[in-house]
């Protein structure tokens, strides 16, 4: 059986889709996952730590601004700034300007309205309330800005109106430097467990489906193409009761009902090509003995005819002449006839001297050489080989004669190791075996097609190699274990 491509295979074709499936299950869980972690970090960075933050340093800074010591409010920036994922902490006025801050350059900055600082305080109408917003810095990194209103307090009013609600914003910036840190640990750590998982599970289902799926399969189409060439004595076994096995036993089944179909046409074509062969020995002995010795009479009669005769007209004896003729040109078309249809010297000779002087009729008549050769062939073969052979070459030198335009045809025959051989090869013209023997074309070769079936009645097996331009062989192989003559004598009809 020709292999098939492993990608094409169904054993690739599972593997990968389980894959693609197992692929795709784990990468969305991964992918829910880390959205979903993700989203708990920054929610605890939102809730917790930054609200935790900003209280704390609001609650020391109010003693420090109280007493105005700048000093001190700077040192509590500082160590505030300190804190883990602290990118920047900074406090601006009510108008937007950067009052105090760690870095110099950021003091007296005025902070646009449109900015995304001040659009959650001025743009929505929601309570000014510990307020966060995500946005990316002019560098490209992800920021994270708690803004936390510092609201006026009685403390407050020597140096601020009562009627003033808000003194200040006091806004913390946390960097999600660290946070995309750990994911993109956990991603890497996802994709490593993602392909260990896919090794491990490629490996595993391969396994498995080899033992227990595709080695089943495999053996189903290597039954198949035994099927296929005829052979249904193969026997499927497999172990269980899973569809596969049910498959198995269905073409078991299958196999043998065919196989009992096939004797039965084997028997009946047997009886048919028996009968034939029948006909033809009855209508050949006919020929030869009645029609043949009625010929032979008329062919005396008109020679004694032309003996008697003392001085016949040139017009009778033309005639005459040509009634003789005939009568040859009859009897000896007569003769070709009966040993066309069955020569008797295959049943008083046997094969070999039969094949030998058709062969030398047959290169006299078609102006063809021929050649013939035999070897291990040490007693005469049972009716239905001889029978069988004889229609075979019989029929591969017909079309010879017919369609090849050779001039050469070689025969040869071989008995050896309880099997017969048998060889015809020409030099003609060839032609195109697919089209010839295809069962859909016009142009079918029924006269091949009897010699496979005379072949696969005894079991045998036939070769036929042809292309155009190449000549045609023609390649026969009978099992006959020698000594066995009587038994394929009881064994069937003659063919």
């Amino acid at each position: 059986m020709k292999g098939i491509r492993f990608y094409r295979s169904l054993r690739f074709k599972i593997i990968m889709g389980l894959i693609v499936l197992l692929t795709l299950t784990l990468s969305i869980l991964f992918t829910v996952q880390y959205f979903h972690h993700r989203e708990k970090m920054i929610s605890h960075l939102q809730e917790d730590i930054s609200p935790h933050l900003t209280q704390m340093v609001s609650d020391v800074l109010k003693s420090a601004m109280i007493s105005k010591n700048f000093d001190e409010m700077k040192y509590i920036l500082e160590v505030a700034n300190n804190y883990p994922d602290v990118k920047n902490i900074f406090i601006m006025n009510r108008i937007g300007k950067v009052i105090l801050s760690n870095d110099e350059k950021e003091m007296g900055r005025k902070i646009d309205l449109q900015d995304a600082t001040c659009q959650i305080c001025h743009y929505r109408t929601t309570e000014a309330l510990n307020k966060t917003v995500f946005y990316t810095s002019r560098d490209g990194e992800k920021i994270f800005r708690n803004v936390n209103p510092i609201y006026n307090r009685k403390e407050c009013f020597p140096c601020h109106h009562p009627s003033e609600k808000i003194t200040g914003v006091l806004v913390t910036d946390f960097t999600l430097k660290n946070i995309d840190t750990q994911l993109k640990a956990e991603v890497k750590g996802n994709l490593l467990f993602l392909l260990l998982t896919l090794m491990i599970s490629t490996l595993v289902i391969g396994v498995t489906l080899n033992q227990l799926v595709i080695k089943k399969l495999h053996d189903l189409v290597e039954a198949t193409s035994f099927f296929g060439r005829g052979d249904f004595k193969r026997n499927i076994d497999f172990k269980g009761d899973d569809e596969i096995k049910r498959l198995a036993d269905s073409f078991n089944v299958m196999a043998k009902t065919l196989m009992e179909k096939m004797d039965l046409e084997r028997k009946y074509l047997s009886r048919i090509i028996e009968t034939e062969e029948n006909e033809r020995r009855r209508i050949s002995r006919e020929l030869h003995d009645e029609v043949g010795q009625a010929l032979t009479a008329i062919k005396f009669n008109l020679d004694r005819i032309d003996k008697d005769l003392s001085e016949p007209s040139s017009m009778t004896r033309e005639r005459l002449r040509e009634a003789q003729a005939l009568s040859n040109q009859t009897l000896k078309a007569m003769r070709q006839l009966s040993m066309d249809l069955r020569p008797t010297m295959l049943d008083d000779l046997g094969l070999i001297p039969t094949l030998r002087w058709y062969l030398q009729n047959y290169s006299n008549r078609l102006n063809i050489d021929s050649h013939f050769q035999t070897t291990g062939f040490e007693e005469k073969l049972p009716p239905q080989i001889e029978t069988a052979f004889y229609r075979i070459i019989q029929e591969a030198l017909n079309n010879v004669g017919k369609h090849a335009e050779a001039n050469r045809v070689e025969v040869m025959m071989e008995q050896k190791d309880s099997v017969i051989y048998a060889s015809i090869a020409d030099n003609g013209k060839g032609f195109d075996l697919d089209r010839v023997l295809h069962p859909d074309t016009l142009e079918r070769g029924f006269g091949m097609i009897g010699m496979q079936e005379r072949v696969s009645i005894l079991k045998g097996h036939i070769t036929i190699r042809s292309k155009p331009g190449s000549g045609t062989q023609i390649q026969i192989e009978i099992p006959y274990p020698k000594g066995s003559k009587e038994d394929e004598k009881d064994k069937g009809p003659d063919r």
